[in-house]
């Protein structure tokens, strides 16, 4: 996950999350600095769930997390929203390389800042807004057929 914020995506993803599995949430701020943060000390007990603060949109974080985000299923990007950003972690994720077929998923993809960077994306994807929430929701599979051309987006 890219954008721990009040940590409600995380708790929501981890109540679902397979024994087996585990949710690594990225953001610049700790979420126990975060204004109303949702999350505790005891959501981390168990391993399953690990916040990394660090910022994505620094090519050589990116690089230090390549393993990482190379084993990823799924990518939950819910960060800035600022049209910028997304397009940036999408070239970052081209450098480092993500798992081919990874789901991206894509928070608020109907926000006029983000439909030209949802609108550009070149990998089979689905906008999902019908069954998530007024704002949008979107998915994308990572393929190196159809990599992000690394453009910005146009407004």
């Amino acid at each position: 996950e890219i954008g721990t914020a009040e940590g409600l995506s995380a708790l929501a993803l981890k109540k679902f999350l397979s024994p087996s599995s585990r949710i690594v949430t990225f953001d610049i701020v700790p979420w126990s600095d975060y204004p109303k943060h949702a999350l505790t000390s005891s959501d981390f007990e168990d391993g399953r769930l690990k916040q990394v603060v660090a910022d994505l949109t620094d090519i050589n974080v990116a690089r230090q997390y390549a393993a990482l985000l190379g084993e990823a299923d799924i990518v939950f990007v819910d960060a800035a929203k600022d049209g910028e950003m997304e397009g940036i972690f999408l070239d970052n994720f081209s450098a480092v390389g993500l798992k081919e077929n990874a789901l991206i998923v894509f928070d608020d993809i109907r926000l006029l800042q983000l439909v030209p960077t949802w609108r550009q994306l070149v990998f089979p994807k689905m906008d999902m807004t019908s069954f998530g929430h007024w704002s949008g929701t979107g998915l994308a599979l990572w393929s190196r057929a159809s990599a992000w051309d690394g453009a910005s987006p146009s407004p």
